[in-house]
């Protein structure tokens, strides 16, 4: 009887806990839709304080394009090894984009200088990487706007050519969001 108890008691523990869970968990999905809901069609803000790096510049193409009528804008955390290697995914991506008249802007931020960074093009961990990087030194980028601070799939947002935010979510996480940008770039461009 005293061992059915017990297990009775840790039974109704478990549930409830678990209920708490669920709600936070749906608590969180609300507040994220929320920010989500707010950020769509808000101009995103670009600080002048960017600065350019080229790692392969000579490798680059050219070529003048004509004025993109959407961008891609996505935060890479160069202090991060994991993070840095996302750039050989975005380097097999962007061109993918580039095809639909899309530019792609990848903003970086460092804590150390952007030393990793600069290592992974010098040691040839990352090669033929033929995009330039916005290097962010003050972090102003995730700043100024602060709903990518709540998720880091809001770090990366679909624009248009007045910084318009269309679209949140990064392209690079999963097949379905990839999709989703190239089903939107489509119906934006069928709009125009």
């Amino acid at each position: 009887m005293k061992n059915n108890l017990i297990k009775y008691l840790m039974l109704l523990c478990l549930c409830s806990i678990l209920s708490c869970k669920k709600q936070q968990h749906t608590a969180k999905s609300a507040s994220l839709k929320i920010v989500i809901d707010e950020s769509l069609g808000e101009k995103l803000i670009i600080p002048d304080s960017l600065e350019v790096y080229d790692p392969f510049e000579s490798s680059r193409n050219t070529k003048e394009s004509s004025k993109p009528r959407l961008k891609i804008y996505s935060s890479i955390d160069a202090s991060c090894g994991t993070c840095i290697e996302s750039l050989k995914i975005w380097n097999q991506l962007i061109p993918e984009f580039n095809k639909k008249n899309v530019q792609v802007n990848l903003i970086c931020s460092s804590d150390n200088k952007f030393d990793l960074l600069k290592y992974f093009f010098e040691s040839k961990e990352i090669k033929n990487f033929t995009h330039p990087l916005l290097l962010d030194h003050k972090n102003h980028y995730l700043k100024q706007n602060r709903f990518m601070n709540e998720s880091k799939n809001f770090e990366t947002v679909l624009t248009n050519n007045e910084n318009t935010i269309l679209l949140i979510g990064n392209p690079i996480a999963s097949n379905k969001m990839k999709e989703l940008y190239f089903n939107e770039i489509k119906k934006y461009q069928n709009e125009k």
